[in-house]
């Protein structure tokens, strides 16, 4: 009877062992890490877009401004020379090879090649050989006298040339000009707070939606220039943005001020560190905020 008893309590307490709990907490863990690498891939959305429509109110520095894009690189892009002037329903590539004005310059070399074949044409006059042998020699001599013509279309030819050489230098000095309307000696910034108010919302480079900051205040409110530059973009093409101001100071930083309720500034204009350039608004959006974002 002791002995039963003794095997009763042993299967008992081989029951009751406890069991392996690593198992649970390995299989637990990998979805988290599936989780992170999801979350990963949202913001490579936004960069598939390859092309942009134009719509009424658009300029190469805005829709520089909304896919993060250099305008003087889709200018290269698209093949537009300055001042940088786009049509509504015009196609705009966003990404492309950039050595595309490289091969223009080829083109007004074939013109000039063109040129040469015809001056050795000229003066290859053989058809008058034929002539002589029919004919007596007095003949040949009045012949003489017409190869005197030739001689003068060859000096013809080379003013020809001469604007062909000129037309692509002429091209490339315009190209330059913005360069300096915006202000490139401006390299020691120092931001001014564009205007009173608390903080509504942060910066966050994984949002979209909050690719600036926003600063609450009072319709009406002066909003003044964070830094000297020249206005590239005065209008509301730019949806989400409402009444939008574009600032370039040079050729690394733009400043942008949405959501005013009017603006104080034109395209092309300087202005100057703590000028008021617009109002504080509501436009689209239903408070009154101003959306700011330093580029």
């Amino acid at each position: 009877m002791r002995v039963l008893l003794i095997l009763i309590l042993v299967i008992s307490l081989m029951s009751c062992a406890p069991r392996r709990p690593a198992k649970v907490d390995e299989i637990g863990a990998k979805p988290h890490r599936t989780q992170t690498k999801s979350n990963a891939r949202h913001p490579i959305r936004d960069k598939q877009k390859s092309t942009h429509k134009v719509v009424k109110g658009d300029s190469l520095y805005s829709i520089g401004f909304r896919y993060q894009k250099d305008y003087q690189t889709l200018a290269v892009i698209n093949n537009i020379n300055s001042p940088y002037r786009i049509y509504p329903g015009q196609i705009i590539k966003l990404n492309g090879p950039v050595q595309k004005v490289v091969f223009k310059p080829t083109s007004s070399d074939t013109a000039v090649v063109q040129t040469k074949p015809i001056v050795n044409n000229q003066p290859l006059t053989a058809k008058t050989e034929p002539l002589t042998n029919n004919k007596p020699t007095t003949q040949t001599v009045t012949q003489q006298k017409p190869a005197t013509e030739p001689t003068k279309q060859p000096s013809q030819t080379p003013p020809a040339k001469k604007p062909t050489v000129k037309q692509p230098v002429s091209n490339k000095p315009p190209a330059k000009k913005p360069m300096v309307l915006a202000t490139p000696n401006n390299t020691n910034l120092k931001w001014l707070w564009p205007t009173n108010g608390k903080i509504r919302t942060t910066f966050l480079a994984s949002n979209p939606a909050r690719k600036g900051i926003s600063i609450g205040g009072q319709e009406g409110q002066a909003v003044k220039a964070a830094e000297a530059g020249v206005v590239v973009y005065s209008g509301n093409g730019l949806l989400g943005y409402g009444e939008l101001i574009i600032i370039k100071h040079n050729d690394a930083y733009l400043s942008a001020y949405g959501h005013n309720k009017s603006l104080k500034a034109k395209e092309g204009q300087t202005v100057n560190r703590g000028e008021t350039i617009a109002e504080l608004g509501s436009t689209g959006t239903n408070i009154n905020n101003l959306h700011f974002e330093i580029r």
